[in-house]
């Protein structure tokens, strides 16, 4: 497994967490803002892994921070 795949699959799910606790109001929003746009940058710097993992939850049908770096993997293998 790509280690590369593994930290998109955790960057994408911290995203979805962040964006969250900003819409419900959890957080502070300046440092949530700071922190979603690291992941964001973070995320942008594995433009390859970030398209397998994101080609992998459409196939699946499933939004991209429930896709876990094996069904990337299998998905990958498959095609």
């Amino acid at each position: 497994m790509d280690s590369s795949t593994i930290d998109i699959v955790a960057l994408l799910r911290r995203q979805a967490e962040i964006e969250t606790l900003l819409l419900n109001g959890h957080n502070a929003p300046l440092s949530a803002e700071r922190e979603l746009e690291a992941t964001r940058r973070r995320l942008a710097a594995h433009p390859r892994a970030l398209n397998a993992v994101l080609q992998t939850a459409q196939a699946l049908r499933r939004p991209p921070e429930a896709v876990s770096a094996r069904d990337v993997e299998d998905w990958s293998g498959a095609n």
